[in-house]
């Protein structure tokens, strides 16, 4: 049987502890962010993965970060803005509870990936906004919308990716929040016509 790349991360008990903790948000000054409830689940070779990322930080750490949903989530997330016309990065803040201090979240990132990998999994934990545009807002986020946290993606103390995560991440693609709608669009546009000519 294939071991997941990240196995180390669940095979230690104080270790594991630490990675769910760092999932449901909680920390030594209390709880804010992270998914509730925790679970377990893997992700295999192959499959298509999604992060909302910023911008104004660095890819290593756009990539490196833990913070994930599987394909079917991010879809739901475009779905719900293209039916109410709201801009897409704000129901990415609502489905998954992401304040405005947690960062700038413009830019999308597609992965593939290509180890099998242990992550938790849950929706997004009710969070108070602190930023000064949105102080006092709670972000409540979706029950129909799963997170994932996949530990050992990044080194910490350096801020870089871990080899795990050059193992078993493979990026995709790059896309500003406010394009991807469009630019899916245009991609199964010309997929139709392709295969409208094929017949």
């Amino acid at each position: 049987m294939t071991q997941p790349a990240n196995q180390s991360f669940f095979d230690d008990p104080a270790e594991y502890n630490r990675q769910i903790d760092f999932a449901g948000g909680y920390s030594e000054s209390g709880v804010r962010g992270g998914i509730w409830p925790v679970t377990q689940d893997k992700l295999r070779p192959g499959e298509v993965i999604y992060r909302v990322g910023h911008s104004n930080m660095a890819m290593t750490k756009n990539m490196s970060s833990p913070w994930w949903m599987r394909d079917e989530s991010f879809y739901a997330i475009c779905n719900a803005s293209e039916r109410s016309g709201t801009d897409i990065g704000d129901i990415y803040r609502m489905k998954c509870a992401v304040s405005y201090d947690f960062g700038v979240s413009d830019i999308v990132l597609e992965a593939r990936v290509t180890r099998l990998l242990r992550v938790f999994a849950g929706h997004g934990r009710p969070v108070e906004d602190k930023s000064p545009e949105q102080k006092g807002r709670v972000w409540f986020g979706a029950l129909e919308i799963a997170q994932m946290y996949i530990p050992g993606l990044r080194d910490f103390k350096t801020g870089l990716p871990t080899a795990i995560c050059h193992e078993s991440i493979e990026i995709i693609e790059k896309y500003k929040v406010s394009d991807y709608i469009s630019v899916q669009r245009r991609r199964q546009e010309k997929i139709s016509k392709l295969l409208l000519a094929q017949l």
